[in-house]
Formats: C-alpha cells, sequence, structure tokens
C-alpha cells in the first residue's frame, strides 16, 4: 500500500501568506511587503499571495542580522 506524503511535511506545497505567517512566527501583511519587494519568492493568484514552506525557509536562510532582526525566528 502507497503511503501518500503528509500535507504538513511537503516543502513545497503552496499555502497563503496568513498560513505561512502562523507557521513561522511572521505577520502576514510583512511576508506581503517581501513577496512584493522580491525578497520572498511568491507568486499572487486570484488576488492572493502564495508561497511554499520551503521559501519561506530560504528566506529565513538568507536573512541578515540588520534593522529590527527578530533573532527569536530560526530555522532547526
Amino acid at each position: 500500500m502507497y503511503d501518500a506524503p503528509n500535507a504538513q511535511d511537503n516543502k513545497e506545497r503552496l499555502i497563503s501568506l496568513k498560513e505561512a505567517s502562523e507557521l513561522y512566527g511572521f505577520d502576514h501583511r510583512y511576508l506581503a511587503t517581501l513577496a512584493r519587494k522580491g525578497r520572498l519568492k511568491a507568486q499572487k493568484i486570484a488576488g492572493a499571495w502564495l508561497t511554499t514552506p520551503q521559501n519561506v525557509e530560504n528566506f529565513i536562510g538568507s536573512r541578515q542580522n540588520r534593522g529590527a532582526y527578530r533573532d527569536d525566528i530560526q530555522l532547526d
């Protein structure tokens, strides 16, 4: 019997920025700003920004410690 991968574990599934904000602790408006500026890989579909958990983790890994840097958000 084939076990489909759990959707929660799939880093390539599309999620809304609201869901990303709940998963990773960022404000969804901040993530939308990052998407508009091209710092977070995301796409706007039918008026809603969508990204993947992998894209959010890539952004977290690329952040530099400057400005209002939050050191409580790190990848495990």
